[in-house]
């Protein structure tokens, strides 16, 4: 790199050199198998991208076009074509990668087209991805503001198969690239609003038909027409599913030509199929099905079955495919979700298999010959084995795996992927107690927190750091992350120095720092797996006070560069000094994370294992009988900081998430509460839910009868925390019905004329504010004036309680608002229908209010067995809306919604139907609002 005076000095070899950010944050890493050193340089020695003459990176076109998706193809195409974004959605095994792949092959763009796997990657590396497609910059990530410059003119459709972010991602991935044209498949609607969308159902009869012919490589005999028209039906017209029983199709009674199962046949044939499997095929299922979360490779495949070749793995995957238990995309090969129970239970590696695939991967990884960007694609299965190995009593392969990744993965240059095997690592040397690798992965996740931008989690992580590898004696390391502590700091923005090339145009180097990030862009990891070193709102700290060409590399005596100190020493963060020999402090990488404790209420505590308690109890000596409670948190949401309890296996922290189980001694008889709080609100609409509690499953509070040894699990209710309600199922021992344990409560707001919130009294569910009703955004488009509602999802069984604010001036009168909340549909209401006048309330003269509805009432409670529909208007006589209201739920008192629904249809979409509340598990004999699948 240009600049000699600010040229890198680091131990060990070197595996990569990047460059990111933009603007006057820029920052080279040199990164090698101890430590990444960061580098302060100047804009001008950034990396100059050049465009491709060529854009085109495109999947393996399939040999033969997706039967019976003329249509849907063609409502794709259209919609491309005509420069609007396109996406495609429905269930695993419902042709969704067929058709977007297909698609790719019908359109054509101005500048190119870019096509991606998006299984499990962020928006960042996406955008990533879509910028090294376009332009040729080995080792360069421009800063957001850079890579939108480059990216803004190019005319490109990007097509992402399984898209798996979150729908607000999906505005920030298109606003990376506002002159491109995305289309996408997913397992769940993304677009709304704008583009064409595709909700992808089953084949018709007829190309289901012609799709067993084709599997079965011959014309379907009149004698089996019966046969191929019931698994049709059976299978709803899943396209995986019929090539599943075409694969299992057997010989008849002579021997002769293979006739396709009876749909009652296929499950029973299917599980006798896997079960007989040995040899490789056997090995591959049994791979899988221990990290059933992650995609791979045939070529890593090959590398992780003991004996195997690219031929025999190859295959074998072909074979699996065939019978519905492998998922086949491009070059990806990943576990099928289980059809209809067919895996055996003991089909994941045993405990040596696992070490064995572990330490061959491990191999893969440390050979220099595996690129970066392969390494990140494969992040997934690379944090899925370690969890595993983990599991199985070897943290320290864990370590060993995640530890030869992470450098690699920095060069990648996707910092998701990166993110996830940081936390993954320092979780797992954690378990291991590998307090070295502790120390890296925390100095690691530092250096990622600090190229994202946040610079306080940055600075935390590298205090910790060096705290650790003083405890540890390394004060080389101490000082390299002191070093990079002194630049992170936040402080005033130093002068940048004078240029020593001659002729450099210095002007571009004069700019004021305003601490803008070298890349603000999002921190999280992908699923469930959050990015180490995310740190939430660290967006307005200042900038670092660094100056360009500081590097936090070493001298040759170990000690940070002398050339511009910072305004105070570089201490540590936490720790003791050199040489005191004090244990390795706790670590947090994650910096401004949330965190939570857990309180068990006195009456079931008693002083037992060594914890001291205090027992509503009367005098005597006497120690009363107990009984173990234990209490399990997980959630990726936030870490339980304080928890009563002896631990019960390893409880990672340090990481912002929790999976943690502890027991402690309780009075045996008493009754009392488990809670656990959050320090900051949660989510809008998310909230702490718990299991084997006195409530029921999935209720909202818990209280516990210490009559026997007892098991709480709590986590919450957003939909990342989905894995983690399913464990807190089977802990409890509770069966899961596949009927979502969520209430939608749905509030129709009148008061047009004011700004109105709805605050409901559900921990850590945030109020709802609407402002008053704009008329006129409407005029001269001919439509109707928007939907003004407020909507929660909290967990069934919930008891709510509603308060409403209502303020602001009237339209064209500017009089303050003059009356009180109106609830409809609330518990305080009738339950009955009623007749209703709608001039049968008159005005009160003293107050100039309007008097309420016979219907009406002034609180709301819920107790949420199912969701409810509910209405609030006011006794403002300028609320015209009142009256709607009220005459609706006079006709309806009582409006349930099935439990699992999580919002209203829009206008454009089929309205809910109504169904018994039971089939969604609500209550018997009670009518609910809802659709088979619920949204």
């Amino acid at each position: 790199m240009a600049g000699g005076d600010r040229s890198l000095s680091v131990g060990g070899d070197a595996l990569g050199q990047f460059v990111t950010g933009d603007n006057n944050d820029v920052l080279s890493i040199t990164v090698n198998a101890t430590h990444s050193a960061v580098t302060v340089v100047r804009p001008a020695e950034r990396p100059k991208p050049v465009r491709r003459t060529r854009i085109e990176r495109l999947p393996r076109r399939a040999s033969r076009p997706p039967l019976g998706r003329d249509g849907e193809l063609a409502s794709l195409v259209r919609s491309i074509t005509g420069n609007e974004p396109a996406g495609v959605h429905g269930p695993a095994g419902i042709g969704k990668s067929t058709l977007i792949r297909q698609a790719v092959f019908e359109i054509g763009h101005h500048d190119g087209v870019v096509f991606l796997n998006g299984h499990g990657k962020d928006a960042d590396d996406l955008i990533q991805s879509v910028f090294e497609a376009c332009y040729d910059a080995p080792g360069y990530r421009p800063g957001e503001g850079e890579l939108h410059r480059l990216l803004a003119g190019l005319r490109l459709c990007v097509v992402v198969d399984d898209l798996d972010i979150p729908a607000r991602e999906l505005t920030r991935l298109q606003d990376a690239m506002p002159s491109a044209t995305l289309a996408f498949s997913s397992g769940e609607r993304l677009l709304w609003g704008e583009g064409g969308d595709v909700a992808l159902a089953g084949l018709p009869a007829s190309a289901g038909l012609q799709l067993l012919a084709r599997e079965l490589e011959r014309p379907l005999f009149p004698a089996e027409a019966d046969t191929a028209a019931s698994l049709w039906r059976a299978s709803e017209g899943s396209p995986y599913a019929l090539i599943r029983a075409a694969a299992l199709a057997r010989p008849g009674e002579d021997g002769g030509t293979a006739l396709l199962p009876a749909p009652a046949e296929v499950p029973g044939l299917l599980r006798g199929a896997v079960a007989g499997l040995v040899g490789v095929p056997r090995q591959v299922l049994s791979l899988l099905a221990t990290v059933p979360d992650a995609h791979t490779t045939v070529e890593v495949l090959t590398l992780l079955v003991p004996g195997a070749t690219t031929t025999a793995v190859d295959e074998a995957v072909g074979r699996l495919a065939g019978l519905g238990v492998l998922s086949v995309t491009g070059q990806h090969v990943r576990l099928a979700g289980d059809p209809s129970g067919t895996l055996p239970e003991h089909l994941a590696l045993d405990p040596r298999q696992l070490a064995e695939a572990v330490a061959r991967l491990t191999a893969w990884v440390s050979a220099r010959r595996t690129e970066p960007v392969a390494l990140a694609d494969h992040s997934l299965l690379i944090a899925a084995l370690a969890d595993a190995v983990g599991r199985a009593g070897r943290p320290d392969l864990g370590v060993a795996l995640t530890r030869a990744a992470a450098p690699l993965l920095a060069c990648s240059l996707r910092w998701g992927a990166w993110g996830r095997i940081l936390t993954r690592g320092l979780a797992t040397a954690r378990q291991a107690g590998d307090e070295h690798a502790q120390a890296y992965f925390t100095y690691e996740s530092g250096v990622r927190s600090w190229l994202t931008g946040k610079r306080v989690a940055a600075a935390a992580a590298f205090g910790a750091a060096a705290a650790a590898w003083y405890a540890l004696g390394d004060h080389t390391g101490a000082a390299i992350a002191e070093g990079a502590q002194a630049l992170t700091t936040p402080g005033p923005a130093p002068l940048p120095g004078p240029d020593s090339s001659p002729g450099t145009d210095t002007s571009g180097d004069t700019e004021v720092d305003t601490g803008a990030s070298p890349d603000a862009s999002s921190d999280t990891g992908s699923g469930s797996d959050h990015g180490a070193g995310s740190d939430h709102g660290a967006g307005s700290e200042p900038g670092p006070g660094s100056d360009p060409g500081t590097s936090s590399a070493p001298s040759a005596h170990g000690q940070p560069p002398p050339s511009h100190p910072p305004a105070s020493p570089p201490t540590p963060t936490h720790g003791p000094p050199p040489g005191t020999g004090a244990p390795v402090p706790p670590v947090d990488p994650v910096g401004l994370s949330l965190f939570a404790k857990v309180v068990i209420g006195a009456s079931l505590l008693a002083a037992a294992g060594g914890t001291v308690t205090v027992l509503n109890m009367g005098g005597g000596s006497a120690a009363p009988p107990t009984v173990p409670l234990h209490v399990h948190v997980a959630t990726s949401l936030f870490e339980v900081r304080d928890m009563p309890g002896v631990p019960e296996g390893p409880c990672p922290g340090g990481t912002g998430t929790t999976s943690c189980t502890k027991v402690s001694q309780v009075v045996k008889g008493e009754r009392g509460p488990v809670q656990v709080i959050p320090a900051q609100p949660l989510p809008q609409g998310v909230s702490v839910v718990y299991w084997g509690c006195e409530e029921g499953p999935s209720s909202a509070a818990c209280s516990v009868k210490a009559d026997g040894e007892r098991t709480v699990c709590a986590t919450t209710t957003s939909p990342d925390d989905e894995p983690a309600r399913r464990e807190c199922l089977r802990l409890t021992g509770g069966r899961s019905t596949g009927a979502p344990q969520t209430a939608l409560v749905h509030v129709e707001l009148g008061a047009t004329d004011f700004e109105v919130t709805v605050a409901p009294d559900t921990p850590g569910t945030k109020p709802c504010v609407q402002p008053p009703l704009n008329l006129d955004q409407n005029a001269g488009q001919g439509a109707g004036p928007p939907p003004r509602t407020c909507e929660f999802v909290v967990p069934l069984h919930t008891k709510m309680s509603l308060s409403a604010k209502i303020t602001g001036n009237t339209r064209g009168f500017s009089r303050p608002f003059n009356g009180e909340p109106e609830w409809f549909g609330c518990d305080e209401g009738p339950a009955s229908p009623s007749p209703f006048d709608p001039n049968g309330r008159g005005i009160d003269e003293s107050s100039g209010r309007q008097e309420k509805y016979a219907n009406g009432t002034g609180t709301c409670t819920l107790d949420l067995t199912t969701g409810r529909y509910i209405g609030l208007s006011s006794t403002d006589v300028s609320d015209a809306g009142a009256s709607a209201l009220a005459g609706a739920f006079a006709q309806f008192p009582r409006v349930h919604l099935a439990p699992g629904v999580t919002r209203m249809p829009t206008p454009q979409e089929p309205p809910l139907e109504r169904v018994p509340c039971s089939s969604f598990g609500g209550p018997a004999g009670t009518e609910c609002l809802g659709t088979p699948s619920n949204r």
